[in-house]
């Protein structure tokens, strides 16, 4: 279910936010969007056992407040956002160590791991993006974007922009956290981005070369 993840999460992301900033489409859209994603996460869980509980707990929990804020009014209460956004936070960090087990875990490099490490990256990025849409409604006016202001939205394309540019250290700078938190939060993203690139790429080739000595007449 790996790749089925990724395109829902690239559909998500570079296709469904931009458009929904655009006006282009609504709510509704954008939160069945996030019910396949979660859908798709809980499939992926595999054979781990010990966080398979927490995960599925909190997937059936995230899958009906999505529905509930889907099929409600056109605007939710923010209390029921907050809510919301807090579960997919906790729901996507247990799924990212899931993944990263099995990513980092023993074995031969397949495509399997490859597409799981680059889901991991993604979803570090969502991460990131809903945990900046938390604090924006909690303090508002926590990002700045010249003379733009956030509203009460749902996190899209300029929070989830935010989340790459900084994940992936390049910081056009066009968008700025003010509040002490938002720069705590964009320097963790910051080191997280390139500890994880870092590690990632190590792992994998010491995982390559390990193979080839166990498959080499010598070894």
């Amino acid at each position: 279910m790996l790749p089925l993840l990724l395109i829902a999460l690239c559909t998500l992301m570079f296709i469904a936010w931009p458009l929904a900033d655009m006006g282009v489409l609504q709510r509704p859209l954008i939160g069945m969007l996030m019910v396949i994603v979660v859908l798709c996460g809980l499939l992926t869980l595999g054979n781990n056992r010990r966080l398979a509980t927490p995960i599925i707990l909190l997937g059936l929990l995230l899958l009906t407040l999505q529905i509930s804020n889907t099929a409600g009014l056109p605007q939710s209460s923010p209390f029921m956002v907050l809510v919301t956004e807090g579960t997919a936070i906790l729901f996507l960090l247990l799924l990212c160590t899931t993944l990263l087990i099995g990513v980092f875990g023993p074995g031969r490099i397949s495509v399997n791991r490859i597409i799981g490490a680059v889901v991991i990256y993604l979803l570090l990025a969502l991460i990131f993006s809903l945990a900046f849409d938390v604090l924006e409604r909690l303090a508002p006016n926590a990002f700045t974007a010249g003379s733009d202001q956030f509203g009460p939205a749902l996190p899209g394309a300029r929070f989830f922009y935010l989340s790459v540019i900084t994940l992936t250290s390049v910081g056009f700078g066009d968008i700025a956290p003010v509040h002490p938190l938002a720069r705590a939060l964009i320097m963790v993203e910051a080191i997280l981005g390139q500890i994880y690139t870092t590690v990632l790429l190590g792992w994998l080739v010491s995982l390559e070369i390990l193979h080839g000595r166990r498959q080499s007449p010598s070894g």
